[in-house]
């Protein structure tokens, strides 16, 4: 079975009659020299070696620091327990403070 071609219309064969012509050689030469400029056109710009290798030491001291802190001790239990007044002996005390400045006015 072969397959059906269409036959061209009007637009197609007014393309097909038309004459290509070339290009001037003066066209392929400016191409030429503007891809080679493209070509020796400088790479980005990548971060120093010198800064990597100092963000990679600050990074290792942060480390070494954080991992040689000893942690703090934990708070002491008697200080915690004294910590907890009675709010009725709280109230005792300001009473007190109270009546020994208004005496010594």
């Amino acid at each position: 079975m072969t397959p059906m071609i269409p036959e061209p219309d009007a637009f197609e064969s007014t393309l097909r009659a038309l004459q290509r012509r070339p290009l001037p050689a003066q066209w392929r030469e400016e191409m030429l020299q503007a891809a080679a400029v493209a070509k020796v056109s400088p790479q980005p710009a990548r971060t120093p070696r010198w800064l990597l290798a100092g963000w990679g030491l600050a990074w290792a001291a942060t480390l070494v620091l954080y991992l040689g802190t000893p942690a703090e001790p934990p708070p002491a239990p008697s200080a915690a327990l004294g910590a907890a007044t009675p709010p009725a002996r709280l109230l005792q005390q300001h009473s007190a403070e109270i009546e020994a400045l208004l005496a010594a006015n």
